[in-house]
């Protein structure tokens, strides 16, 4: 009897494996898709968590109470006005078109879905700039950002490697050479998440996307790279020495291989104390 049995089992167990062999081809992927998810979603908060903590220190260094949603100029901002020529005037521009020149900050701001209302980290209070003399940018009061977007092809055609770099002198002094107040040698400091705002916001950005921080800057990029533009961000950077004193700054973005400038600009240099 029990030989009878044996093939039956046996039958029954192959049936069982190829069940189950079946059941994790048809489930395997959606269960990888939902690690592939929860991995992304665990980014997206640490990514907010980061720029939440940037605010922080941001805001705690300035000693007032943050950037908000609320627009207008910076706080203790002056009237700065245009460079002077005996500044502009050593600046070769590169002769590449800015473009969507932006100034703004990067903080907190509130989106609307329904009665549900939540808060993300990005680039607000934007005002548009214009450009002068071919790269002459707006200036800029303290922590507050220049973007603008440049054809790519053109700007990686200049770079061979680590030839741009950031130079500032002081604008009443600019013989004494580079100030060396802080070392920033990124082009970007705003992500693509930054710049592709939620929608609903209270921004008033009608560029906007919905979904997580990754989508969003998905989309984003996606429609920087279908214009063939190149993304640039520059951060009007308090200064933390000791020192430190209220005092205009020109900079510029110089390519030392070929003595010309992408873009320069002036702007407010403040304490951090």
């Amino acid at each position: 009897m029990m030989n009878l049995l044996k093939p039956a089992v046996a039958a029954l167990f192959a049936v069982s494996m190829l069940s189950s062999g079946a059941a994790h081809a048809q489930f395997g992927g959606l269960g990888k898709a939902i690690k592939k998810e929860a991995k992304q979603t665990k980014r997206d908060a640490e990514r907010e968590a980061v720029d939440e903590a940037k605010n922080a220190i941001d805001n705690a260094i300035r000693g007032k109470g943050g950037t908000t949603g609320k627009r207008g100029s910076s706080s203790g901002s002056v009237a700065l006005g245009t460079p002077s020529s005996a500044l502009t005037s050593q600046t070769q521009c590169a002769g590449i078109a800015l473009t969507n020149v932006t100034v703004g900050n990067l903080g907190s701001y509130t989106f609307q879905q329904g009665f549900s209302k939540e808060k993300r980290t990005g680039f607000i209070n934007r005002k548009p700039g214009k450009v002068s003399g071919a790269c002459i940018a707006p200036s800029l009061q303290p922590q507050e950002i220049l973007y603008f977007e440049v054809d790519e092809k053109k700007y990686k055609a200049m770079d061979k490697g680590n030839d741009f770099t950031w130079q500032c002198v002081k604008s009443d002094d600019p013989g004494a050479g580079t100030v060396d107040y802080w070392t920033w040698h990124s082009d970007q400091y705003l992500g693509d998440s930054h710049m592709k705002l939620h929608c609903g916001n209270d921004q008033g950005v009608s560029d906007c996307a919905t979904g997580t921080n990754s989508s969003r800057a998905s989309a984003y990029t996606a429609d920087r790279k279908k214009r063939g533009k190149y993304g640039i961000s520059f951060l009007a950077r308090l200064n933390e020495r000791s020192s430190a004193k209220t005092e205009k700054l020109y900079c510029q973005y110089y390519n030392k291989r070929t003595g010309k400038s992408l873009v320069a600009f002036e702007y407010l240099s403040a304490p951090a104390r």
